[in-house]
């Protein structure tokens, strides 16, 4: 989770402990003139005196807040942290009349909440209370700003007449917020994140003045997020996490109780219904929590219990957070004993061990030394968050490591390292024994003689279906490989292939493309070269065809065709998109079968680039715009083709016709449709309608599955009542009066690809160039596109976060805000309408029309936007929740993400989604975000 924006000094200012002293002065004037006079000797003792220099000289945000709020250090440090959370729970009980909206109660809370940070990690650092102590003391007093938050914004809805209460005094009635993970757990760090959703019983709630309840609610949890998290700029009071979607704009943080239940019985809700079942009410309607928490616990422990096959996918660790391995053991302990022992289902993790070490689930001393470890992990995470004061997991940063080493009581920061490091590797061990449990030590006794030849099953072990066929598909390759090699096993030429076959999204496609290259290659072409240990092509063809196998299997069709395969990656292979098409020309237009050539090579290109990309010789950014460049060029030529074929009065027709491409939608994805239109320099009647009739026939029907054409014609004049192909006329009062905002905004970049003439290529240029001559109505404009989008977005909602077209801050927001700069500059800068976005972008930076920074996100964001989709077009992958992550196409993901590894993929695309809204805020809707540093400057402490 990526933390909110905080002041500059907490995430930039070096951590210099020499200035320690001269703070520990300003602080002690600070605290005399706070209580209004010096306490003296209570804090000149020397281990407080040391405690407040370690605050000083290790932390950035705690030492701030220490002078911001000097009564409260000095109250914790003499008298115990028990009075400061004593006014702090009063305040917070002051503030049930609060009125305003998020902004008004983040105002509030802070102070509160700063208040309880210092005292507690005071009272940590002071030795006076343990992690069990501090901990409970802070998700007391979570629960108590959860219970204020909601009844704040609850009571502004229904005073606002957006909820309709039945009784005034009672209007949480039904409503309820269920807390989960560290939150339910008791195991929260300062800064979160807090785990929860709330859910509401629409029976009992009545829509109002035209606002649906759902919206109401939505809003409210986007609220409540808004309140903890702070706008940019603000300091984070806690981090929010949702168990039901992506948290983007505040999604998935509230829904009714009738639809979590309903989702809770799913068949792909296991992580849901674990979430529920482990989770505790926190604030709210606690009756009516109550038996909704009853309902989902039947669901999970007696109905419909979480299948054994899930435990893997809930121990999968978060490397970036120390604890994980210690919380994956103490999951699993909920998830197998919980349904018989409920106490393991909310308890803390130390709790967890010390209850399954006496229930001998666990060897008491692996409990002792996952406690131990647990509780260092947790102290370093507390510690590092008063440190930087955010939800951060990791210091990366030398200073912060070293301050961090001394707050946890070690001289260099190597050793907690270290220590951590063990302590992990002892958590993961034992996680894995818990999880398989003693299968795999049984192997390890067990005779490799016994029982009778068995591989259909260990091939089904691999991930294979179908064994049996398949075993019998391995007998050909060995008497092929007997007959080309002379070796009697197919694992002498290729061993470990099967295991690496299983290790590809596709396993079963594998083999049989596999299957079909040994019996299309001829005895010309040694395969097993290929697939030898050692081969350089051997982990690309893998992966192609594991992963890309929809995209492969036009190039082992053939001989001709799997020629390519055996090239091998060189100084040959195109490094570029006009490369691509130089060196594999399209087939000439002026012949008979001109379509079907067209479109065997589209397809069989399209291949090779696909599995270029696999074996590392092609970039995945070349390879994005090369398939867009082959689709351009494919429709361009069938524009020729079509007009070869016509007879003469269709001719004469398209001598006067132009084809335009829309690309507000980005580079082309494959399987996706193409928005395109045809504009004639006159009136043209049936012989017009005819040609476009034949050419949109045509290249739908060229190709067939993952390479097919998909043509869109609706955008043009009169939808699709009207004439396929208007003249310049009735395009251009099109233009000036009838297109909706979207298709402005697609107008504004539309590219004529075709044309029987330069004179009505030109004039098409002209029609389309005047979708931007009113660019000075852009602010009503991106308004109705805004409102447009909203709609949208609630229709069609992300199924995850890899739904990367849909989700908010994705592909296609990055496309609408390149779209929307185009358009409210194109009329003073025509140029960025003839070049491609990067080109544009950049332009408009040296132009002074867009900041560097944004323009350099906006660029990075859509190339990232375009390979990730690259990849889940080349593969028809969707998400890791229809189909799970298999190793290899985890590193495709990754290499595409250009991270190191799966696990750090999806982290990546939240913070692009995250840049993007921010980019679409101030872009498309005219907001200018404070920065950091401004905020700081400005800020009143």
């Amino acid at each position: 989770m990526a933390a909110s924006t905080y002041s500059a000094r907490n995430n930039g200012d070096a951590i210099d402990p020499s200035r320690a002293t001269a703070a520990l002065e300003r602080w002690r004037r600070a605290v005399a003139e706070s209580l209004g006079g010096d306490p003296g000797a209570p804090l000149d003792q020397p281990d407080r005196r040391l405690v407040m220099l370690r605050v000083f000289g290790t932390t950035r945000r705690l030492a701030d807040l220490c002078m911001t709020h000097p009564d409260a250090a000095a109250t914790s440090l003499i008298d115990g942290p028990s009075p400061i959370l004593a006014q702090a729970a009063r305040d917070l009980t002051s503030l049930d009349r609060g009125v305003g909206g998020p902004e008004a109660l983040h105002a509030a809370l802070a102070p509160l909440k700063n208040r309880v940070d210092v005292a507690i990690a005071i009272a940590e650092l002071n030795g006076q209370w343990g992690v069990a102590e501090a901990t409970a003391a802070r998700v007391d007093f979570a629960e108590r700003m959860v219970e204020c938050g909601l009844r704040w914004l609850v009571r502004a809805a229904v005073k606002r007449g957006e909820l309709s209460a039945p009784d005034p005094d009672n209007f949480l009635k039904g409503v309820f917020i269920v807390a989960g993970a560290d939150f339910a757990h008791e195991d929260l760090t300062p800064y979160g994140p807090l785990d929860l959703v709330v859910l509401y019983d629409e029976a009992i709630f009545e829509a109002s003045n035209a606002r649906g309840m759902d919206r109401t609610f939505v809003r409210i949890g986007a609220e409540l997020r808004e309140a903890f998290e702070g706008k940019p700029g603000e300091q984070t009071l806690y981090a929010l996490r949702t168990p039901l979607g992506s948290g983007v704009g505040g999604a998935g943080y509230a829904d009714s109780v009738a639809r979590v239940a309903s989702t809770a019985e799913g068949p792909q809700s296991d992580l849901l219904k674990f979430w529920l079942s482990t989770g505790r009410i926190v604030a709210g309607d606690r009756e009516a929590g109550g038996k909704f928490l009853e309902n989902i616990e039947k669901l999970v422990w007696s109905d419909n219990p979480v299948s054994v096959d899930s435990l893997e996918s809930f121990v999968t660790a978060n490397e970036q957070d120390p604890r994980s391995a210690f919380r994956g053991v103490a999951d699993l302990c909920r998830l197998v004993i919980g349904g018989v022992r409920p106490l393991f289902r909310t308890a803390s993790a130390r709790d967890i061990f010390e209850t399954a070490a006496q229930s001998r689930f666990i060897s008491k001393d692996a409990a002792r030394r996952l406690i131990a470890g647990e509780e260092l992990a947790h102290i370093a995470v507390s510690r590092l968050q008063i440190l930087k004061g955010c939800p951060a997991f990791n210091a990366d940063r030398d200073d912060e490591q070293q301050a961090l080493a001394r707050l946890c009581g070690y001289t260099e920061y190597e050793q907690l390292s270290t220590v951590l490091a063990g302590a992990k590797a002892d958590a993961v061990s034992t996680l894995r024994r818990l999880a398989t449990g003693p299968r795999e030590e049984l192997a390890v006794y067990r005779s490799s003689e016994d029982g009778v030849d068995q591989d259909a099953d260990k091939l089904e072990d691999l991930g294979f279906l179908n064994g049996p066929g398949l075993s019998r598909s391995i007998d050909r390759w060995a008497e092929h490989a007997h007959q080309v090699k002379g070796e009697k096993r197919f694992s002498a030429c290729a061993p470990g292939l099967l295991s690496e076959f299983g290790e590809t999204q596709y396993p079963n496609r594998a083999v049989s493309l596999f299957d079909k290259l040994l019996s299309v290659a001829g005895e010309s072409r040694d395969v097993f070269s290929l697939v030898s240990e050692g081969a350089p092509e051997r982990d690309g063809l893998v992966d192609a065809l594991g992963s890309f196998s929809p995209a492969i299997a036009p190039i082992v069709q053939s001989e001709q065709a799997c020629a390519f395969l055996f090239e091998g990656a060189g100084v040959e292979t195109p490094k570029t998109a006009q490369e691509w098409l130089s060196r594999y020309v399209p087939p000439k237009s002026d012949q008979d079968d001109a379509l079907s050539k067209i479109g065997a090579w589209r397809s069989e290109l399209i291949a090779r680039i696909a599995y270029s990309v696999s074996i590392g010789a092609t970039s995945f950014d070349t390879a994005v715009e090369a398939i867009n460049e082959v689709h351009i060029s494919t429709l361009s030529k069938a524009f020729e083709a079509v007009n070869f074929a016509a007879d003469d009065k269709t001719k004469a027709a398209a001598e006067e016709i132009s084809l335009h491409i829309f690309e507000s939608d980005g580079p082309y994805v494959l399987g996706a449709a193409t928005h395109l239109g045809f504009i004639s320099a006159a009136p043209l009647g049936e012989a017009g309608e005819g040609f476009a009739r034949a050419y949109l026939d045509g290249v739908g029907s060229m190709c067939e599955g993952l390479f097919a054409v998909l043509p869109d014609t609706t955008h043009r004049p009169s939808g699709i009542n009207g004439e396929l192909v208007p003249d310049l006329k009735a395009y251009k009062n099109y233009v000036q009066s009838e297109a909706i905002a979207h298709e402005q905004i697609m107008l504004a970049r539309g590219r004529v690809i075709a044309a029987g003439s330069e004179k009505i290529a030109e004039s098409a240029r002209e029609a389309l160039r005047g979708a931007v001559a009113c660019s000075r109505r852009a602010d009503i404009l991106f308004r109705d596109l805004d409102r447009a989008r909203a709609q949208r977005m609630r229709r069609d909602r992300p199924s995850s976060d890899w739904d990367i077209d849909k989700i908010e801050g994705g592909r296609s927001d990055v496309e609408l805000i390149i779209s929307t700069l185009v358009y409210k500059h194109a009329s003073a800068h025509p140029f960025v309408q003839d070049c491609n976005p990067s080109e544009a972008l950049d332009a408009m930076a040296r132009s002074g029309l867009l900041p560097e920074v944004t323009v350099q996100s906006l660029k990075s964001a859509r190339a990232f936007w375009a390979r990730l989709q690259l990849v889940r077009a080349l593969s028809q992958w969707r998400d890791p929740i229809q189909s799970p992550v298999r190793s290899r196409f985890g590193k495709m993901l990754a290499r595409a993400a250009g991270v190191s590894n799966f696990d750090q993929v999806r982290p990546m695309l939240r913070g692009y989604a995250d840049e993007v809204g921010r980019a679409y805020a101030q872009v498309v809707l005219g907001r200018n975000e404070t920065s950091g540093a401004n905020y700081a400057a400005g800020q009143s402490r």
